[in-house]
């Protein structure tokens, strides 16, 4: 948290923790402009779609996205789908 108060260019967290700070009004992403959405898949079988799509809602439209997934399953495409403009599929 100390470092978050002084100001931070880069956050890395789970969706819940992000909405934990959120909530709690500790950290505000009207201002970001690159989010990185990482083991999507995961992250949905888990069940955080609903908190993913709450984060998202907080960040601004002008941004750009990256989202990663082992796999490339429907849920995910979907996601990609609502929260991408454009969008670039790259496969390795």
């Amino acid at each position: 948290m100390s470092e978050l108060n002084k100001g931070a260019h880069v956050v890395v967290a789970c969706p819940g923790r992000l909405l934990d700070l959120l909530n709690q009004n500790k950290i505000n992403l009207h201002r970001t402009t690159y989010l990185v959405i990482d083991e999507a898949d995961r992250m949905l079988d888990m069940g955080f779609e609903p908190q993913i799509r709450k984060v998202v809602g907080q960040v601004r439209k002008e941004r750009q996205t990256l989202m990663f997934s082992a796999t490339w399953p429907n849920q995910v495409q979907k996601l990609a789908t609502d929260f991408m403009v454009d969008a670039t599929q790259v496969r390795v």
